[in-house]
């Protein structure tokens, strides 16, 4: 219904129309605004319209409203006039359909742009409930607290250690960026065990921070001190060296 009176409003734009279409069509406009933007657009468009639009073929329907026309005009019109008002209503429909497709590429790239940022908030969220989380349990009346200082490889770093029952969270300042073939390891020195315990690894970042989150520690693990290695990309089961970087004792 609303592409039959959209090609009536650019027959009607050009002079084209019937007095029953225009009829038709001022009443359609009455209550449809769509259709009456549409009018509106024709109508300025005709004002402004210049050469060289790209091609766009109007539907067949369209085309053949347009011969129709042609061929109901009186025969007093000269041919000039049927040839230029068949230009001009095609430019004019070419012209409609670019700015169509152009407002729904253009809602569509909004549409991206607001999903986007709907994901990316959900992200933030979700790091900020996870932080207010970890700092409610570091502020914990439980949680011990171990500090670590740097040692001889490493004498300017720092760490500190949050122990709430069966977690540990560490973090660490000034320790080196550790090489693409290498990882930092954190070992769990055992009141009850003489091997250390890995608690897992993790890569220093340029400013030289980084943290680690140990999870479900084994019941009661009674933790003497903490210390840290450079190991082999992914970690090993057992420290290959005594080169510590930061270490301490509860």
């Amino acid at each position: 219904m609303h592409e039959e009176f959209e090609s009536i409003a650019a027959l009607d734009a050009i002079g084209a129309a019937t007095a029953e279409e225009a009829g038709a069509l001022r009443a359609h406009l009455t209550a449809c605004i769509p259709c009456r933007i549409a009018r509106d657009e024709y109508s300025d468009a005709l004002m402004l319209l210049v050469r060289d639009l790209p091609r766009v073929d109007p539907p067949s329907k369209v085309r053949d409203r347009v011969m129709k026309s042609v061929y109901r005009t009186p025969a007093n019109m000269t041919a000039w006039w049927l040839a230029t008002a068949a230009t001009m209503f095609l430019a004019l429909w070419g012209w409609r359909e670019m700015a169509v497709r152009a407002q729904r590429a253009h809602a569509n790239s909004q549409e991206a742009e607001i999903r986007s940022l709907q994901e990316e908030n959900q992200v933030l969220r979700q790091r900020t409930e996870k932080l207010s989380s970890e700092m409610a349990s570091l502020a914990a009346a439980e949680t011990r607290t171990i500090s670590l200082s740097g040692q001889e490889v490493a004498p300017a770093a720092t760490a500190k250690a949050f122990v709430t029952g069966r977690r540990v969270v560490v973090f660490f300042q000034n320790l080196p960026a550790n090489p693409d073939d290498k990882s930092y390891q954190l070992w769990i020195i055992r009141a009850d065990q003489p091997k250390p315990m890995s608690a897992g690894i993790f890569d220093v970042k340029k400013d030289g921070s980084a943290s680690i989150a140990i999870e479900n520690l084994p019941v009661d693990t009674p933790i003497k001190g903490l210390a840290v290695t450079l190991e082999p990309k992914g970690g090993v089961a057992q420290p290959t060296n005594t080169n510590f970087y930061v270490a301490g004792n509860t």
